[in-house]
């Protein structure tokens, strides 16, 4: 069975984890879900997304998540956490950590927390539960 991965990323920047995707799939992981290009307003299209979403989330081996997030994105931090699953969470710098005050979330023992820009695809790689 493959290994899976939720990568948690905020749409507007959804293009920033292209190269990560490319080199999961690489190493043999599978992505639970490829919730880009699935935005609507439609409030029925919404809450099948949501559910997609935590379904996804649910079968996944590890949550990756880019920041900046967006408002989804610290929901799926909380999915993951009450799941009991391993979360890889990425950062560009230590401001985006802190400013305007720190997310408690984010220093989880559940949660490997890493600082780079640009995003630093082998260390995610690296960091990966086996």
């Amino acid at each position: 069975m493959p290994r899976r991965f939720y990568l948690a990323i905020r749409l507007d920047r959804a293009s920033h984890g292209d190269s990560l995707v490319e080199a999961l799939k690489a190493h043999g992981w599978e992505r639970t879900l490829d919730w880009t290009g699935k935005n609507s307003t439609i409030k029925e299209d919404l809450s099948r997304l949501a559910q997609a979403e935590l379904a996804a989330i649910e079968q996944a081996d590890v949550l990756i998540v880019l920041l900046p997030g967006g408002r989804g994105t610290h929901v799926e931090i909380g999915a993951a956490l009450a799941l009991g699953k391993p979360i890889i969470l990425h950062a560009p710098d230590r401001d985006t950590l802190e400013v305007p005050y720190p997310c408690a979330f984010h220093y989880h023992p559940a949660v490997k927390l890493l600082v780079s820009d640009p995003l630093d695809v082998d260390e995610i790689v690296q960091n990966l539960p086996s």
